[in-house]
């Protein structure tokens, strides 16, 4: 069984793609690989697509080969129109071209896609061959690739039922967002603060800007460290390229100051960390893409989201929104997100607690714990050359 797995540049696509294997090849050790015969091919697992350095880091460690594809990529922006069209002129040619030799040579059973823009040439090259596609969009308002080629593909999963209406009528199905092992199997508050060098006599703040880290959310934590450390710890996910310029800062500037060693600031979290991050918080502040948002309902955590304003289609804010309307989450807007309203928000939090729990419990119910598995089933359908009508349907 050949599964080519495709996604677009960023840590929240290939997040999922990494889950979903996870849970083949486990099956596969386990024996309990569906409709599996013993005469039949063992799994086959290759990423296609644009491979940054994260990604490169995350499949080698995955043990998950990988073939880069370049891709080119619309920029909304007017000053990226010239790059738009190198892009389109020549990245996106070149990356097709590729993709169909690779293809080729693979001829995979399947091809799941996250979308994004570095899964285009893939999907290009999948619908060429007529390999069957499985699309997953994790985001409320479903990105331009996803959109685009959901014509082409045999099956849509999507992380919210409100994204269903987005895709053609009967071919979509909200499963929810796969996670990580990690995630699917969080320690304790108290085992995840030990093992992270917390103690428990102060609450914990988490935040976090994704693999890339978030300027904005930094700059206005930082602006708050002296008003909030004595109330809190605070675990701090930078990025790595804003790592060595924080630490400055706190070296410099908070070095004296009281409840210092209460600050935890980290370049990148792997795995395991990043859950144990997630299930020792209080509360998180983060953006609102869909796997981060997925991690948090896996957690049962209450959060503080800060969406980017920038994402395609604002598809951070429809998700930010919704876990607001369902009583999950606090939203700021970055563009007035002031250090006192900042401060504010996370001080009338911590002073009720009712809140915060009825904010957990609400998260909770939005969280699918089975969604690797439905999705690795979904895969397994499309490998035995049935569109999993019973799947989608159930």
């Amino acid at each position: 069984m050949r599964v080519v797995l495709t996604g677009g540049g960023s840590g929240g696509h290939l997040t999922p793609l990494l889950a979903i294997s996870g849970v083949l090849r486990e099956w596969e050790a386990r024996g309990t690989l569906p409709d599996f015969e013993p005469d039949d091919p063992p799994l086959e697992l290759v990423y296609v697509g644009v491979v940054t350095e994260t990604d490169r880091t995350a499949l080698e460690a995955a043990g998950i080969p990988y073939r880069h594809v370049p891709s080119g990529k619309i920029r909304r922006y007017l000053s990226g129109a010239p790059l738009t069209v190198i892009d389109l002129t020549f990245r996106l040619p070149v990356g097709l071209f590729r993709a169909l030799w690779t293809l080729f040579f693979i001829m995979p059973d399947v091809v799941f896609s996250k979308g994004g823009y570095g899964a285009v040439p893939v999907m290009l090259a999948a619908w060429v061959y007529r390999i069957p596609i499985l699309i997953h969009e994790t985001d409320i308002v479903p990105g331009l690739v996803n959109r685009r080629f959901a014509r082409f593909a045999s099956a849509i999963a999507v992380g919210f039922r409100e994204a269903e209406n987005a895709f053609p009528a009967g071919k979509a199905l909200a499963v929810g967002t796969p996670l990580r092992p990690a995630f699917r199997q969080l320690e304790s508050s108290d085992v995840a603060r030990q093992r992270l060098g917390l103690h428990g006599r102060k609450p914990v703040l988490f935040v976090t800007g994704g693999s890339q880290g978030a300027q904005r959310i930094n700059t206005v934590l930082l602006t708050n460290l002296t008003r909030l450390l004595p109330e809190v710890q605070i675990l701090h996910q930078v990025g790595e390229q804003n790592l060595a310029a924080i630490r400055d800062f706190t070296l410099k500037d908070l070095r004296q100051f009281p409840g210092v060693e209460d600050y935890h600031v980290v370049g990148f979290l792997p795995e395991q960390d990043m859950a144990r991050s997630f299930a020792a918080a209080d509360i998180v502040i983060s953006r609102a893409g869909g796997t981060t948002l997925a991690e948090i309902a896996a957690a049962g955590k209450p959060s503080v989201l800060i969406p980017l304003r920038e994402a395609a289609q604002q598809h951070q804010w429809e998700n930010a929104y919704f876990f607001r309307e369902q009583g999950a989450a606090v939203v700021l807007d970055e563009s007035n997100l002031t250090p006192s309203v900042f401060y504010s928000t996370i001080k009338r939090l911590l002073t009720n607690p009712q809140d915060l729990h009825v904010m957990a419990e609400r998260v909770r119910l939005l969280h699918r714990p089975t969604a690797a598995e439905d999705l690795a089933t979904i895969l397994v359908e499309m490998t035995r050359g049935r569109v999993p009508r019973q799947v989608l349907a159930s």
